[in-house]
């Protein structure tokens, strides 16, 4: 662990870069709406630019780290990452918006798969890696907590939109440099040799009911959180007249609950247990999100809804990465690859909705997702009842 030590640091530094792009683009969502004068459904078309961007960078990604290693792939993909975040800030015609948002979504989607394998190749224990995953994506909620602020303030006091995207493009650029002179694991992930997995099982095991049933369930996840996430700046300032800077500040809450969540996950994720952690956590969100949308006066309920939204990705992550070891990469690659397809489908369809029947009715999409994930999860845990199961959740 000691030895690879900056190898977890860089992807624990990656991940909130990611929150804070996604941060990023969110708030700065009603900006760009004024100032390119496009409607929601054009917006929506833009964050779905950057989900099927996503989708198509993260596909292949898990393929071929295991061909070139993690530090080529995070190597080249943060050069990439920097350089597109730089080139976002100068397009002004719509389709060349369009082209730079996919850009930016398929250079994420491949960079991802590389931080998320950075935790399984150093973990010793699957609680470990558990853990780790938590971690992990808590760093994506610090990035997304502290940067709503910081980027209203940026792009206010510029004058545009796009100027955050520049300043971050810069500061991933250097931060990427500093791959070359670190070490990085090999893509073995945990000590695999316990779980008696053959070649042949593992085969099986990607064609289980169970690996679907937890794909289903990552992706209605996405599409709650990454629909909060791209929207609820936009949804305070129409649907509640909230200023710009006010409906920030509410996004930042949010990811601050977030993360308290996520950072707290290795303390009672595992005493809970997975499943019931994934849904107890559903149902929470559930509720208090949908308390928001009934009692609009109370925009703090959505905020409180984000400690529900913490543990459930990592944890889906962990479920399908100890289900299938030796084969960390590609079942990441298909769990990113399927959380981008529920991140295209919410970022058009609430769109969409909300140009035909208002912003109001297109948010309860969110709260149905969140019971189909309570569904999916019941439906995996009922799946999962191999020996091997067993052995793991005894573990963790």
């Amino acid at each position: 662990m000691k030895r690879y030590r900056f190898g977890l640091v860089f992807a624990l530094w990656g991940m909130l870069l990611y929150g804070a792009i996604d941060a990023m683009r969110s708030a700065t969502g009603p900006m760009l709406q004024a100032q390119i004068h496009i409607t929601y459904t054009q917006l929506g078309t833009l964050f779905a630019a950057n989900s099927i961007g996503y989708l198509l960078g993260s596909f292949p990604s898990g393929f071929v780290i295991h061909r070139v290693g993690l530090k080529r792939t995070l190597f080249i993909g943060s050069i990439a990452l920097g350089a597109v975040l730089i080139l976002i800030a100068f397009p002004t015609a719509f389709l060349m918006l369009w082209v730079a948002f996919f850009s930016l979504g398929f250079v994420m989607g491949w960079l991802e798969i590389a931080i998320n394998a950075v935790v399984p190749a150093v973990a010793q224990t699957p609680r470990a890696e558990s853990s780790g995953f938590n971690l992990l994506h808590g760093f994506y909620g610090v990035g997304a907590t502290l940067f709503p602020t910081i980027v209203t303030y940026l792009a206010t006091k510029s004058g545009h939109w796009s100027t955050p995207f520049l300043d971050v493009g810069v500061l991933t650029i250097l931060a990427a440099l500093s791959i070359v002179q670190y070490r990085f694991p090999n893509l073995a992930g945990p000590d695999r040799k316990q779980s008696g997995v053959t070649s042949a099982k593992r085969q099986q095991a990607l064609t289980a009911p169970l690996f679907y049933a937890l794909l289903l369930g990552i992706m209605l996840y996405v599409l709650a959180e990454v629909g909060t996430a791209t929207w609820l700046p936009t949804y305070l300032v129409h649907a509640e007249g909230m200023s710009l800077t006010a409906s920030s500040w509410y996004l930042t809450a949010f990811y601050l609950t977030f993360t308290i969540g996520r950072l707290t996950g290795p303390l009672w994720v595992h005493k809970l247990g997975s499943y019931a952690s994934i849904l107890w956590s559903s149902v929470f969100s559930l509720v208090f999100f949908g308390a928001g949308l009934v009692v609009p006066q109370c925009p703090i309920l959505f905020v409180v809804s984000g400690f529900g939204f913490a543990v459930t990705f990592p944890t889906i992550v962990h479920l399908a990465s100890q289900a299938f070891p030796g084969e960390t990469g590609r079942v990441i690659g298909m769990l990113l690859t399927f959380s981008g397809i529920g991140s295209i489908f919410v970022n058009w369809l609430v769109g969409f909705l909300a140009t035909k029947v208002g912003i109001n009715v297109a948010f309860w999409l969110i709260p149905s997702s969140l019971l189909l994930v309570f569904v999916s999860t019941l439906a995996a845990r009922w799946l999962d009842r191999t020996p091997l199961t067993s052995a793991r959740e005894a573990s963790l």
